[in-house]
């Protein structure tokens, strides 16, 4: 069965007509399932960049309803241009092909299609074959809590790998060793998951208040330095020197890291991140001017 999640930005409001609310916070997680798949949507409910960079990371296509142009839609763009994604919609309410056309401009964003409405996007979304990896295991974690009675459960997204039910396996960056004792998916207790599901586990061996946003069920490479290839955003007017602070977003970890070095891009983090050899990493500023977006980098080698 298909399973696929979109990010919905501009109106954010417009995610309420494609399923039933799940978990509300910075992100809000809205849930839809028929016979024909399985569909997540993300919206941003936040105007903090960390947000916005955890979002980008979590789908698998972004789909961009306009109402007008405005700030916050410009760094939603600059950062769905700087991650880069294969498939994209725009759902145009009140703006005009024209004056998208210049801004989108050699991005990613040219060959996104535009569709009229939440009834066409899901018909399209339907036909859309997403490049998975059959990697090993990787569920970012967006959400835990502790349930009475259960214990501590991790909601994520299968990004790479299969997850079965009573496998042993590692969370990273902390390296603690946990069983699935449970997986459900859209509220029902499934056996395994394949790659792409929305998926929420019940975890035996760690505690809810040893975990936090971005962190991975799965083997992860781990460091608090990084060397990267970077390429700086076209839309940014940071200069970035040395010892500046940027947020740097691995997976849907976002850490704060000071520049080292410029070339290759070489940055001390405040803390471990994991990453793997698909990540690509996103820089942003820690100022409040928008936008924030500084570039992407991949692993220097």
């Amino acid at each position: 069965m298909l399973h696929l999640t979109a990010g919905i930005f501009g109106n954010a409001e417009f995610a309420k007509k494609l399923g039933k609310q799940g978990t509300a916070n910075d992100l809000i997680v809205y849930n839809h399932g028929s016979s024909e798949g399985v569909f997540t949507y993300v919206a941003v409910n936040s105007e903090k960049v960390q947000s916005l960079l955890q979002a980008i990371n979590m789908i698998d296509v972004p789909v961009f309803v306009l109402n007008e142009l405005n700030a916050v839609v410009g760094e939603q763009i600059v950062a769905v241009a700087e991650f880069g994604f294969e498939h994209g919609f725009f759902i145009l309410e009140g703006v005009s092909e024209e004056q998208i056309k210049p801004i989108i401009k050699g991005t990613c964003l040219e060959n996104f299609s535009v569709v009229a409405g939440h009834v066409e996007l899901t018909e399209e979304l339907k036909k859309l074959n997403i490049h998975r990896l059959s990697d090993k295991l990787k569920v970012p974690i967006d959400n835990y809590f502790d349930v009475k009675s259960v214990g501590t459960v991790i909601l994520g997204i299968v990004k790479s790998g299969t997850v079965k039910k009573y496998d042993k396996v590692i969370v990273e960056p902390i390296g603690t060793e946990v069983t699935i004792k449970g997986i459900q998916s859209q509220d029902k207790d499934i056996e395994s998951a394949d790659v792409g599901t929305r998926v929420g586990l019940n975890l035996k061996g760690i505690e809810a208040d040893d975990l936090k946003r971005g962190y991975v069920v799965g083997s992860m490479e781990k460091t608090k330095h990084l060397k990267l290839n970077f390429s700086k955003s076209k839309y940014t007017k940071e200069h970035l020197k040395e010892n500046d602070p940027v947020f740097v977003c691995s997976g849907l970890q976002v850490v704060v890291g000071k520049i080292a070095a410029g070339n290759p891009l070489t940055l001390d983090l405040e803390s471990t991140i994991t990453y793997d050899k698909h990540t690509k990493f996103l820089i942003a500023s820690t100022k409040q001017a928008a936008p924030r977006i500084i570039g992407h980098g991949t692993l220097a080698v």
